[in-house]
C-alpha cells in the first residue's frame, strides 16, 4: 500500500471552514472562549476516517494495486534495489495507517482529500470549525461539540462492512500511541514471503501458493537448525506477512482466497489470538456464521482482552457474558 504521506506528522490540528482560518490548538494552551459568543464545533472520529479510506474502492484502486502493479514491474526487470526500496517503504506506511486507524494519529492528509465537501457540511450542521475529537483538549460548558463522524464517512463510500467496523470503534478507545509496536526495520530486510506467494497464486491457484509456503518456510527452518543463523534469514515470516496478503484479497473482493490465507496463518500460528480474529472476519464476510463465531469465541478465549472479537460476537448474536449463549 502506497498512499502519498507526509514526511512529518502534525499534532493538534484543526480544519477551519468557510470565512474562517486554520487554528492549532497546543496541548497545555487551552483559552476560554469569548463569554459573548457560544462555539459550535463539529468533531469526528479520526479512527473511524481512516479505516473508511484505508477500505474505499479509491484507496485500493489508486494505491494497493497500484503498489502491487509497480513491484511486480521491479521484480520483472530485475530491478533488486527498487524491489527493496518498495518492500521497505511498507513498513512506515504500514506503522502510519495503524497510528491513524487504531490509535489516534493526525489523518490531515485525508481530510484534504475530502475538503471540498467539508464546507456544505459545516453549513448543514452549523459548525464554523472541525477537528478531530482526540485533538479537543479543552471544552468549556458553552462548547456545542457536533458529532460529524457519519457525513465525514459517508464521503468514502463505505460499505455495510467497513460501516459495522466504525459502528464498533465507539465502544473501544484509541490504543495508546506508545502502546503501538514500531516497525522491525530489519524485518524489511528480508524479502516478503506474502509477495513470493501472491505471485504463485497469480499464476497457479491458491493450492500452490500454500504449498510454495511450506516449502520456503521448511527450508528456512532447516537452514537455522544447520547453520545456527537467524531462521527465515531469507524471507520474513512473521505473522503479519499472512494477514495483511489475507486482507489484501479481501479488499480486492476475492473472499475465498483470503480465507485460505487466514487458514494458513492460524495453522502457522495457532496460539496468536490475532490469526483466529482475521480468520472469523473472512468468515463473517462470507456469511459462513457458525465458522466466523467459533474462530471469533478461540481469539477471545487467546486474549479475553480482544474486544473486537467481543463485538463481532455480539453483533452475531453471542451473548459473551454468559458463555457464548445464542441471544434470542
Amino acid at each position: 500500500m502506497r498512499p502519498e504521506f507526509p514526511k512529518h506528522l502534525l499534532r493538534s490540528f484543526v480544519l477551519a471552514l468557510g470565512a474562517a482560518t486554520m487554528v492549532f490548538v497546543p496541548a497545555g494552551h487551552a483559552q476560554e472562549p469569548s463569554p459573548s459568543r457560544s462555539a459550535r464545533i463539529g468533531t469526528f472520529d479520526s479512527r473511524a476516517i481512516a479505516t473508511a479510506f484505508y477500505r474505499s474502492a479509491v484507496f485500493i484502486e489508486e494505491n494497493v494495486r497500484g503498489f502491487m502493479t509497480e513491484l511486480e514491474e521491479a521484480k520483472a526487470s530485475g530491478d533488486e534495489w527498487r524491489v527493496w526500496e518498495l518492500e521497505a517503504y511498507k513498513l512506515p506506511i504500514g506503522h502510519r495507517m495503524h497510528q491513524q486507524a487504531f490509535s489516534t494519529g493526525s489523518v490531515m492528509e485525508i481530510m484534504e482529500q475530502i475538503s471540498d465537501a467539508l464546507p456544505e457540511i459545516a453549513r448543514e450542521a452549523g459548525v464554523s470549525v472541525i477537528v478531530s475529537q482526540w485533538e479537543v483538549t479543552y471544552e468549556s460548558s458553552e462548547a456545542d461539540l457536533v458529532d460529524l463522524t457519519p457525513q465525514l464517512v459517508a464521503l468514502f463510500d463505505p460499505s455495510e462492512q467497513t460501516l459495522n467496523i466504525v459502528e464498533s470503534m465507539k465502544k473501544v478507545d484509541p490504543v495508546p500511541m506508545d502502546q503501538l509496536p514500531a516497525p522491525d526495520i530489519d524485518e524489511g530486510r528480508k524479502l516478503s514471503i506474502a509477495e513470493a506467494i501472491r505471485g504463485v497464486i497469480a499464476e497457479r491457484g491458491i493450492e500452490a501458493g500454500i504449498e510454495h509456503y511450506r516449502e520456503l518456510r521448511t527450508a528456512a527452518i532447516e537452514r537455522y537448525l544447520e547453520l545456527r543463523e537467524a531462521a527465515t534469514k531469507e524471507y520474513n515470516f512473521a505473522e503479519s506477512q499472512l494477514n495483511e496478503l489475507g486482507y489484501s484479497y479481501m479488499a480486492e473482493g476475492d473472499t475465498e482466497t483470503g480465507i485460505e490465507i487466514f487458514k494458513l496463518n492460524v495453522e502457522i500460528y495457532p496460539d496468536a489470538f490475532n490469526t483466529y480474529d482475521s480468520l472469523g472476519e473472512g468468515y463473517m464476510e462470507a456469511g459462513q456464521t457458525e465458522l466466523a463465531i467459533q474462530n471469533y469465541e478461540r481469539s477471545l478465549e487467546l486474549n479475553p482482552d480482544n474486544d473486537n472479537a467481543r463485538q463481532m460476537l455480539e453483533r452475531m448474536g453471542v451473548d459473551v457474558a454468559n458463555e457464548g449463549e445464542r441471544l434470542p
